[in-house]
C-alpha cells in the first residue's frame, strides 16, 4: 500500500466541519524592517487544500477544519468578522488551510476585496507553486503596499518531498514559481524540521541542506517544526511509537549552524514545548522557548547563548545516534538497505 493510499485511509476516519466561520485569528509580533511590528493573523475557512480530498500531506491535518460547502459569501461574512478584529497591524498574514490563490478556495474577485480591505505595510499570503501565474500577482500586488507570496516547500530533497511527505511537486516546481514572481514580491519559505520517516539526524541535516538550497531563492524563511495534528498518518506513527516530534535543542544546530545565511529565519511556534509538538523536557522547555522566541525578534544566534545547561541535552545527543534503532521494525538487512546511498 502507497503512501497516498495510506494518507487517504486516515483522511477517511476523519470528518471535515460544517462551519462556516472564520477558524481563527490572534495578534503577535515580528521583526519588519529592523523595528518589531505588530501582525494580525487570520485562517479564512475555505473547501481546503484541493490534494487534501485525494490524499494530501502525510503530516497535515488543516483538511478538519475545512468545510467543501463553503461560498463567496460565507466568504465574504469571514472578512467582515475579521475587519471587525483588526486593529490597524503593521502586517496582515492571511491563511485558509490551503492556497490563497486556488480559485476553488477563493474566487479571483473576492481575494482582491480581502486584500484592499486591510491597511497594512505588508500583506502575507500563501500558495503552492502551481497557482502562481505572474500576471496575477502582478496585479494583487498593485493593490497593497507590499505583497509577501509563502510557500510550502518543507524540503529541497524530492526524495524527502516525495516519500516523506507526499507534497505533490519538486524542488524544481518550487524554483520555477519564485522565479516568476520573485521582482514582483518578496518570497517567504516554509521548510519543515522532522517530516515523518526522517531520524533526528536526517532531519536535521535536510533542514540545513534546504536552507541552503534556497538563501537565493526566498527573502525568508520560515522553519515549522513538526507538531502531530490529528486525522494524519503522522499522528498514527506517533501512537505506534514510530515517530517522535523533534527536540528544541535541534532548532537550536540548525540555527548556529546557518548562522552565516543572510536571510531572516524565524521558527514557528506551533506547538513548541508541547507533548505532540517539538520540545526537550518540563525542566528546560520554557527556557528555550523565551530564547527562541528572542532570536525570531532580533534574528541575532547571540539570543542562544544562554542554554540551560539541562541534563536532557546528552539524551538528545545520543538519540541522535540511535535514532534508526529507535522506531525501527525489522531485520538488520532492510536497516542496511534503507541507509543505502543515502548516509
Amino acid at each position: 500500500m502507497g503512501l497516498n493510499s495510506e494518507i487517504r485511509r486516515f483522511h477517511r476516519k476523519t470528518s471535515r466541519t460544517d462551519r462556516d466561520d472564520l477558524i481563527a485569528y490572534w495578534e503577535e509580533e515580528e521583526l519588519y524592517k529592523d523595528d518589531i511590528k505588530d501582525v494580525f493573523s487570520l485562517i479564512f475557512r475555505t473547501r481546503g487544500c484541493y490534494r487534501s480530498y485525494s490524499s494530501g500531506c502525510s503530516m497535515c491535518g488543516y483538511y478538519t477544519d475545512t468545510n467543501p460547502d463553503i461560498d463567496s459569501e460565507d466568504i465574504n461574512e469571514q472578512l467582515n468578522e475579521a475587519i471587525s478584529h483588526y486593529k490597524e497591524q503593521e502586517i496582515v498574514k492571511i491563511y485558509t488551510s490551503g492556497s490563497f490563490l486556488d480559485k476553488t478556495e477563493i474566487e479571483d474577485e473576492m481575494t482582491f476585496k480581502i486584500l484592499e480591505s486591510f491597511d497594512a505595510e505588508k500583506i502575507v499570503i500563501e500558495t503552492r507553486p502551481e497557482f502562481v501565474q505572474r500576471e496575477r500577482v502582478k496585479k494583487l500586488s498593485q493593490t497593497v503596499d507590499e505583497l509577501e507570496l509563502a510557500l510550502g516547500l518543507e524540503s529541497s530533497n524530492d526524495f524527502v518531498l516525495e516519500n516523506c511527505i507526499n507534497k505533490g511537486f519538486t524542488f524544481n516546481d518550487y524554483k520555477k514559481s519564485v522565479e516568476k514572481i520573485s521582482d514582483l514580491v518578496s518570497i517567504r519559505t516554509y521548510l519543515l524540521l522532522k517530516p515523518p520517516f526522517l531520524t533526528e539526524k536526517e532531519a536535521i541535516k535536510d533542514l540545513i541542506d534546504s536552507i541552503k538550497s534556497i538563501t537565493d531563492l526566498t527573502d525568508i524563511i520560515s522553519i515549522n517544526p513538526v507538531n502531530v495534528q490529528n486525522g494524519t498518518l503522522l499522528e498514527e506513527l506517533w501512537h505506534r511509537d514510530l515517530y517522535s516530534p523533534p527536540w528544541l535543542w535541534s532548532i537550536v544546530e540548525v540555527l548556529r549552524t546557518t548562522e552565516k545565511v543572510d536571510k531572516s529565519i524565524f521558527v514557528s511556534k506551533a506547538g513548541l514545548g508541547s507533548e505532540r509538538g517539538a520540545a526537550n523536557c518540563e525542566d528546560c522547555n520554557d527556557k528555550f522557548l523565551k530564547l527562541i522566541e528572542r532570536f525570531n525578534k532580533s534574528q541575532k544566534i547571540s539570543a542562544l547563548e544562554k542554554l540551560p545547561d539541562c541534563d536532557c541535552k546528552s539524551r538528545w545527543k545520543v538519540e541522535k545516534e540511535i535514532g534508526p534503532y529507535l522506531h525501527f521494525r525489522g531485520s538488520p538487512k532492510i536497516l542496511r538497505d534503507r541507509y543505502a546511498g543515502y548516509v
